[in-house]
């Protein structure tokens, strides 16, 4: 196992600079992930560290030592891809202990790990088959199977999930946090899914035109997000963003958005444009005499265990995670409030959070 230190590093393709100067130290043992849009550079940053990307500046360290000119069969590391990349030709077994055939390590050994990698993955009754005889997960497993038997320092996913269905998807992140339980190595995890970053990472890093634009703790990125790009990004639904002004007359503001208003603490700037953000299941159905704002349900989304309504406030869509309710239908206005805590406020210029807080909602909020 080991730690990784990413110390201003640069890439560039020419006179573009894809990823530009990122600092990251990610701890011995902990399961990172870089998650962020298509064009991020999260998978260009994974390969820096691979060493399958020349590094154009700043210095990789992996447990201490500078591997800018290594190697990738010199830093100690293994990496999964997308594509599974088997042979065809060989069985599962021969696939799982080709990487130890090329070292030298005898046959005794390789047919050990083989088999200790097999049993750890439940593929053991598979290791005689090819690749194609196998589904998509099996074959992720195998690709997985030939990673664990480097027993490496650092092991690296790029979006191994990206070609399976989605019950595979949820099997497959299972079986990968608990090997990372059970092995306890540093991973570092590339995905553009969200819920893939949130459920398998300790450390969460997103990304987004080659800067890390905020990373930590998954929950407390949720919870505290930096930005409305990082509050949009991570959570599904996404977060709802709604339009508002700051007015501040004698002593008191509040935010006025369509007929409503929203009392603030924080708020200095009379007539400054300010984004509301509150999150799908923070909206909370009352009376309408309890109401931050109502809303004409536009489409309803049931998931069984709770419903999605699409409603319009105005012409601002908003989403609300509601408990399933088969009387809520098309063109019911909804009246919602929310703890005053869960609501987040963003500058509508630069999209930065606002130290601002709602004040306790309580009944008459409504302009």
């Amino acid at each position: 196992m080991a730690s990784i230190e990413l110390e201003k590093l640069v890439k560039d393709y020419g006179a573009f600079r894809a990823i530009k100067g990122i600092d990251l130290s990610i701890e011995d043992g902990s399961f990172v992930t870089f998650v962020g849009p298509s064009g991020c550079g999260k998978s260009t940053l994974l390969r820096m560290v691979a060493g399958l990307e020349e590094i154009s500046g700043g210095r990789l360290k992996i447990d201490g030592k500078v591997v800018n000119d290594l190697e990738p069969r010199e830093r100690d590391i293994a990496m999964v891809f997308q594509d599974y990349a088997l042979y065809p030709h060989m069985s599962i077994a021969e696939n799982i202990g080709f990487g130890l055939k090329m070292r030298g390590v005898a046959k005794a050994e390789i047919e050990k790990q083989v088999k200790e990698a097999a049993d750890i993955l439940q593929i053991t009754q598979l290791l005689e088959r090819k690749p194609g005889q196998l589904s998509g997960g099996q074959r992720q497993r195998v690709a997985m199977g030939r990673a664990i038997v480097r027993r490496p320092q650092v092991y690296l996913f790029d979006e191994p999930l990206s070609n399976l269905d989605a019950k595979l998807r949820v099997d497959m992140r299972t079986q990968i946090k608990r090997l990372h339980t059970l092995l306890k190595t540093t991973t570092i995890y590339v995905t553009h899914d969200q819920v893939e970053a949130m459920t398998l990472a300790d450390h969460i890093v997103i990304l987004k035109d080659g800067v890390i634009m905020q990373q930590g703790k998954p929950v407390s990125v949720y919870e505290r997000p930096v930005s409305r790009f990082v509050g949009e990004f991570i959570g599904s639904p996404k977060m709802n963003i709604i339009e508002s002004r700051l007015a501040s007359e004698g002593g008191a503001a509040e935010l006025r958005f369509y007929e409503f208003s929203l009392p603030v603490a924080g708020g200095d700037e009379n007539g400054k444009a300010v984004e509301i953000g509150i999150r799908p299941e923070h909206l909370i159905p009352c009376a309408p005499e309890e109401a931050l704002f109502s809303a004409r349900i536009d489409v309803l989304e049931p998931l069984g265990s709770d419903t999605h309504a699409i409603c319009l406030l105005g012409d601002t869509e908003i989403t609300a995670r509601l408990a399933p309710d088969p009387s809520y239908h098309p063109g019911q206005i909804l009246h919602f409030t929310a703890d005053a805590d869960k609501i987040h406020f963003f500058d509508t210029k630069t999209g930065a959070r606002l130290e601002m807080a709602a004040m306790p909602l309580a009944a008459g909020t409504t302009a």
